[in-house]
């Protein structure tokens, strides 16, 4: 994994693959401390029981807990930097560590006060689902449970990677992970290297003398300070607080190896800091456990340029085919861009198309999508033929693909509220024209 991999699941499935830009929120957090107002409010089980306060999470920086002497409950005071000078304002970074974090692990962040404020409730292991907590490759799920379904293992020119231990269904959830490091994306953008490298070097040493071995044994690719190499070889994309990109280091789900037709997908929950590694198709006993390090859907050149940064030269079965199968590949995949953009010009009303013609280019999609392995981008497909049938005035056709779209989105993005929002907005959409269809039949009727 790479310092630029995608960032949430929306950006990962809905926005990049299709070839728009992803536009990374500002730097957040600059704002001053307010020692009167809770940025949540911590959890009994750790603050009661663990620390006899009584008290909301307030944002705590360095200076803050020298002249309280509290920085509950975090283990330890917080250690802040400042960014480097310039005209712009931007935030002070501090380190936290929390230990126990999910079993007996623990867990350093690199962020500003007030989103460290705002992760507190998710450091109680009781925010973790039962389906996540009791999952066999939870650190959490009680010993007697049945042993996961992979293995790390070393994989010939590629290092560790997972492998199947049996056979594994689609829409599985192979492995449950939580992270062992998080660090804010301004942190590479407005710290100089010095002070960067003090900051990581204490987050990893504040962890676990076992859990800093288990860091420092993931792949490296730049050949820079070891710590630094780590984080930005094998990090996930992930998000605190109003969705401010954050890199996430996960001490198992971090050894996926890159395929151009991976076999699994992964997402993740802010409200309890885990990420959920789920099978894309069936997995057979012996099979290499793969994501893929750039969007889906793009050309040979294009995962080719993008994979640079990792160092390797892609060798799936995709990229290894003969020039012809590559090309007849590279075709399709554009071919289905052109569609998507051709049916956003009718859902967005610059561009008339009948029904027939939407019908026809909607089989023209599903074709293709079987042809090239990318079943994920009917996500987005579905919600632009959806939108292109109500411009069309079908809304029966328009409310099939939203429920598909719906059943795609819950499988991809999982069932909680917070992303929700796009499938919300397509579902009010139809509703609206489906209740002015009734009054139009009622005023004629």
């Amino acid at each position: 994994m790479n310092f630029l991999r995608l960032l949430s699941f929306n950006f990962i499935w809905a926005v990049v693959f299709l070839g728009a830009s992803v536009v990374v929120p500002q730097l957040a957090g600059a704002q001053l401390l307010d020692p009167n107002t809770c940025a949540s409010n911590l959890p009994r089980s750790i603050v009661s029981g663990k620390y006899g306060l009584s008290t909301c999470s307030l944002p705590i920086d360095e200076d803050s807990a020298i002249d309280t002497g509290v920085w509950a409950p975090w283990k330890k005071r917080p250690y802040c930097i400042e960014p480097l000078q310039s005209d712009a304002p931007a935030p002070q970074f501090c380190l936290y560590t929390f230990e126990p974090f999910r079993g007996s692990h623990g867990f350093s962040v690199v962020t500003t006060p007030v989103l460290a404020a705002t992760i507190v409730d998710a450091l109680d292991d009781a925010v973790v689902p039962p389906r996540l907590r009791d999952h066999p490759s939870s650190s959490l799920a009680p010993d007697a449970r049945d042993s996961p379904a992979f293995a790390v293992e070393n994989i010939p020119g590629k290092g560790k990677g997972l492998i199947a231990k049996r056979h594994i269904r689609k829409w599985d959830v192979i492995l449950v992970d939580f992270p062992v490091i998080l660090t804010h994306m301004g942190l590479f953008e407005v710290v100089g290297p010095e002070t960067r490298q003090d900051i990581l070097e204490r987050a990893l040493r504040q962890l676990p003398e076992e859990q800093q071995g288990e860091i420092l044994s993931l792949a490296r690719s730049s050949g820079g300070e070891p710590i630094e190499d780590t984080l930005k070889t094998n990090i996930f994309g992930v998000e605190l607080g109003m969705e401010i990109p954050h890199l996430g280091l996960f001490q198992t789900a971090s050894r996926m190896n890159h395929d151009c037709k991976p076999s699994a997908f992964w997402r993740y929950s802010v409200r309890n800091l885990a990420v959920e590694v789920i099978a894309m198709r069936d997995i057979e006993m012996g099979e290499e456990i793969t994501q893929s390090y750039v969007p889906l859907g793009l050309t040979h050149n294009e995962r080719k340029e993008g994979l640079n940064s990792w160092g390797f030269t892609c060798q799936c079965s995709l990229c290894a085919a003969s020039k012809t199968h590559r090309d007849t590949s590279d075709y399709h995949r554009k071919r289905l861009l052109n569609i998507y953009h051709e049916l956003n010009e009718v859902a967005t009303g610059k561009a008339n198309m009948t029904a027939d013609a939407i019908t026809q280019l909607t089989g023209e999609i599903e074709n293709l999508v079987q042809k090239e392995s990318l079943e994920a981008q009917l996500l987005v497909y579905y919600g632009v033929v959806a939108r292109a049938y109500m411009k069309a005035s079908e809304l029966s056709a328009a409310r099939k693909y939203v429920d598909l779209c719906e059943d795609l989105w819950v499988r991809y993005a999982g069932g909680e509220e917070d992303y929700q929002a796009g499938m919300h907005q397509l579902q009010h959409e139809l509703k609206e024209r489906e209740a002015k269809a009734i009054e139009s039949e009622k005023a004629r009727g």
